[in-house]
Parts: structure tokens; sequence; C-alpha cells
């Protein structure tokens, strides 16, 4: 944007302290936990009304920048965004683009051989031993023929490649997908039989192995290997994050209220002239 356009742009009153506000925590003048000043003194510091103070922060709080909480003693507070919520849209956008698992796998398959590589090159105790603790976990459960706790540790052992990559957006991106990375190991898992499920544990130790080496094109060349594999196997398989099962709702009897006519919530289709 040209820097003519963005100085005549105006903003309501409410959105532009939003934006003094969230300038100030982004920047780290408000610390997450930093309790904002009382309405009172926000008001009078801005010199505008109780209504547009509330206004912008209700903006804040959708952008999970600040928790506000009612009532005595209450107020906003500066918190650290939740990426859940974010993270569960992401999967609805891809399921209704009837994306498959594989699709979702190649592009892991650009990020975490490299990040299992730079691993290699720079890692230290606390990598490994949260490493190889997911690793033990995977084994553990393949042995046992558990195909939930398989699912759990081998999520948790991806999730820790690309937390652990020494990268802040791709770990910030690691919990984008944590959701989706979830339900595709559960789903994965469910239908494993424990050959697989060990050879998997296996090539999660062997990683470990070169990383704590430091062979670094050993470790890229394993994982690719590895997601390749993976990728093979889920084949057309759609993503399906909600299409789990669904929650009934409670039915209320009155003996006032009419019998709730099933066919007025499906819309009549138009009459063909």
């Amino acid at each position: 944007m040209a820097a003519g356009a963005a100085e005549g742009r105006t903003h309501k009153t409410g959105e532009a302290v939003a934006a003094l506000l969230r300038h100030r925590i982004v920047r780290g003048e408000l610390p997450v936990g930093t309790k904002l000043p009382t309405e009172e003194e926000l008001t009078e510091q801005f010199g505008i009304a109780r209504t547009t103070l509330r206004e912008a922060l209700r903006v804040l709080e959708s952008q999970g920048l600040i928790h506000i909480k009612r009532g005595r003693g209450g107020g906003g507070t500066v918190t650290m965004p939740d990426l859940s919520r974010l993270s569960e849209s992401f999967a609805g956008a891809l399921q209704m683009r009837a994306t498959t698992f594989a699709d979702l796998d190649s592009a892991r398959l650009l990020i975490e051989p490299e990040l299992a590589a730079w691993l290699a090159t720079a890692h230290d105790a606390d990598d490994l031993a949260l490493l190889q603790e997911a690793g033990e976990a995977a084994r553990t459960a393949a042995d046992q023929n558990d195909q939930a706790a398989f699912a759990i540790a081998a999520s948790r052992f991806h999730t820790l490649l690309l937390e652990r990559g020494r990268n802040t957006t791709l770990s910030l991106f690691s919990q984008l997908l944590h959701q989706l990375v979830e339900s595709r190991y559960a789903l994965g898992a469910r239908d494993a039989s424990q050959e697989l499920m060990q050879r998997a544990a296996r090539s999660y130790t062997k990683l470990i192995s070169l990383i704590e080496a430091g062979d670094a094109g050993g470790a890229r060349r394993h994982w690719q290997q590895q997601m390749t594999y993976m990728i093979e196997a889920a084949g057309d398989q759609l993503i399906d994050y909600y299409d789990g099962e669904v929650p009934r709702l409670p039915i209320r009897r009155s003996t006032s209220a009419k019998k709730p006519n099933s066919k007025a919530l499906i819309p009549k289709s138009p009459r063909r002239s």
C-alpha cells in the first residue's frame, strides 16, 4: 500500500484506540500478563467515552491479545494469542476443499526433513531428551499394539521436529497444524498393523541417532524417505477433521409447545416453471 493511502485512511475512534493499544502490546511495552489500567484511567487517557473504550477492548479480545474479566475487580489483561481457534478454522477450510491427507503430508515433506537437518546441526540435551521420550512412547505403544497411544506419540514426535527446529515461524506453524496432525495420526493408527507401528518407531529411533551424531544429510534423507512412505500409504484419503460423531441436542418436552416440524428445517427447492 502506498504511504499516502495509508496516511489518508481514517479510523473510527474505537479502532484507533485498539490500534494504539495493539501497537504497545506487540512491541512488548505491555508484556503478557500485564493488567491494563482501569476503564476510568483509559477513558481519561484517550479522552473517549466508556462505550468507545469497550469497543476497542472487544477488538483486542477478539484478536486474542487481551482477556477481559467482567465484574468487580475485572478488566483487561494482556495474553498471548491462542492459535487453537485459528487451527480449527484452517482444518475446516482444508476439509471444505476436499483436501487429502497426502496433500497435507506433501506440504509437511517440504518442511520436516529440513528441520531434522537443522536439528542435527544445532541441538541441545533438551531437544534429544524430548525426542527420545516421544520415540520411546511410540516404541512402547507399538510393542503393546496400542493404536491410540501410538497415534499420540507419533503426533508428538512430528510436532517436536517443528517446535525444536530453531525457527519461530515454523514453531507457530506447527501449532496451526497441530489439530490436523493429531487427526491424521489418530486416523492412520486406527487401521495400522503392529508391524507397521513398530517400523515407524524404529524410524524415529534412527532419526534421533542421526540427529545426535550431527549427520544433517543423513537426517534429511532418512526423514524424506519416511514421509514419502507416509504419503504413498495415505493415498486419496480425505481430511475428515469434522466428520466425527455429531452430538445430539437435548429434547425439551412441553405440553404447551407445538410439535416441531422437521420438514420446516429443510429449505424448499425452487419451483420449476
